[in-house]
């Protein structure tokens, strides 16, 4: 988190609008000093445009914070769909942020609550301890108790439909693709985004994962607060680990075998959240996590959780199989099922995305041909990080227009690369547990 505290949100239609009016603005000008650069010297490199624009669309993405923030965390963890210079800055969003002031935070928790938080709570520090795209955190006490405050920034709920629609020009053009063609994505990245701003909403899913998880005897999930919370303030158990954030820091001096606990525990909570509750938390970074005291794995932030349909699950999972069995009949009929071939395709289209997609799940896949797998295979992790780059620059992959695959995806894709970006981090050696194929059945 950034030591600077940020004293207002832009918060009106209006001051938002101007705020990606004058960063387009920016942005374009850019673009014409590189081309003026370029037709006296064709071997000028891009990489210096994309930073500067990175840069540029970053700063501005900070200081809206909201869903313009959550946009930067998104696509920070789609490799090959931007440059590597948005990538790699956009990144910064998970962990980068200027918190709000102590003042504007205790009006904006007055706004939520109708009281000052010292007349609720018998201790609050106005300093914020994390901040994040849509609120930032406090310590509190109460009756003796140490407990985590999250306050929502102003504006933010209010806003996320005006932010789409106002970050949409910039995604369609980064992508070259049509509004038309990521319609069903994009209503289901802001349904989850609405769902976000509503505290009430991530109390009942955090109290819901908590009571489906006690099986895992690793995991904690903080208890939370219902009297003290409403729909933009949420009150929980403080818990006194260390942040997963931190670990990763100084990881050089943790010795591997705790890395490896660390690594298996994440990977067992996932399993068992998409493998048997067919629901999981779809946030998943390393700010999200902490290792306890006791050596579990504390987890926070259930804003984001996600449902699998039971016909989503089964033919997804398929998918994969046939990938791994390389049967291809059965490969491409479940492409079809999945969206990621149509039967319109000319010969080449099909091609194309048969390819694609087929070298995607051997990627993917690659883990689970095998009881142990070592996510700090640096030849694995380039091999995906090269295929996401040659995906993103394929002129033939970006003309199609379309983009594949069910909607359900987007945040089952974007938990497990979460999931194999942090098993990497930690250099981690973990056993996979492969016997859920066998309970999948065709729908």
């Amino acid at each position: 988190m950034s030591d600077e505290k940020q004293e207002n949100i832009p918060s009106s239609k209006v001051q938002r609008a101007g705020r990606f009016f004058k960063t387009g603005m920016k942005v374009s000008g850019n673009y014409l000093k590189h081309y003026s650069k370029k037709v006296v010297n064709n071997s000028v490199d891009r990489s210096d445009l994309d930073k500067k624009n990175a840069e540029e669309i970053f700063n501005m993405l900070t200081k809206l914070k909201g869903t313009a923030l959550k946009i930067a965390q998104i696509l920070s963890m789609d490799h090959g769909l931007l440059p590597e210079e948005y990538t790699d800055k956009f990144k910064e969003a998970h962990y980068n942020n200027k918190a709000l002031s102590g003042p504007l935070i205790v009006n904006t928790f007055k706004k939520y609550s109708g009281k000052l938080p010292n007349e609720i709570f018998d201790e609050f520090n106005p300093d914020s301890v994390r901040a994040a795209s849509i609120g930032q955190v406090h310590e509190a006490w109460k009756d003796g108790q140490k407990l985590a405050v999250k306050i929502q920034y102003p504006g933010v709920a209010d806003s996320i439909h005006s932010d789409i629609n106002m970050a949409k020009p910039f995604i369609l053009k980064l992508f070259g693709i049509k509004e038309k063609d990521i319609e069903l994505y994009l209503k289901e990245v802001v349904s989850k985004l609405v769902e976000e701003t509503d505290y009430e909403h991530e109390l009942a899913n955090g109290q819901e994962l908590a009571q489906k998880c006690s099986a895992l005897d690793f995991v904690t999930i903080p208890q939370y607060h219902a009297d003290l919370s409403n729909k933009r303030v949420l009150t929980m158990d403080w818990l006194e680990g260390q942040p997963l954030t931190e670990f990763l820091s100084n990881k050089e001096e943790i010795p591997q075998d705790v890395k490896d606990r660390i690594g298996q525990q994440l990977l067992d909570f996932v399993h068992y959240q998409v493998h048997t509750l067919h629901q999981f938390h779809a946030d998943l970074h390393p700010g999200n996590f902490f290792i306890m005291p006791d050596g579990k794995l504390g987890v926070l932030d259930f804003g984001c959780v996600k449902d699998l349909p039971n016909d989503f699950y089964n033919n997804y999972f398929l998918m994969l199989k046939a990938g791994l069995d390389n049967n291809e009949a059965e490969l491409r009929k479940f492409m079809y099922k999945m969206d990621f071939l149509r039967e319109d395709d000319d010969e080449a289209t099909d091609k194309l995305f048969y390819d694609v997609t087929l070298k995607t799940i051997n990627l993917v896949a690659e883990p689970l041909k095998n009881d142990r797998f070592y996510f700090g295979n640096k030849a694995f992790f380039d091999q995906m990080a090269e295929h996401g780059t040659e995906v993103g620059k394929q002129s033939e992959f970006r003309s199609s227009k379309a983009i594949r695959g069910p909607k359900d995806a987007i945040f089952l894709h974007r938990t497990f690369f979460g999931l194999y970006n942090i098993l990497h981090d930690l250099n981690a050696t973990v056993s996979l547990d492969t016997r859920f194929f066998n309970t999948l059945k065709e729908q």
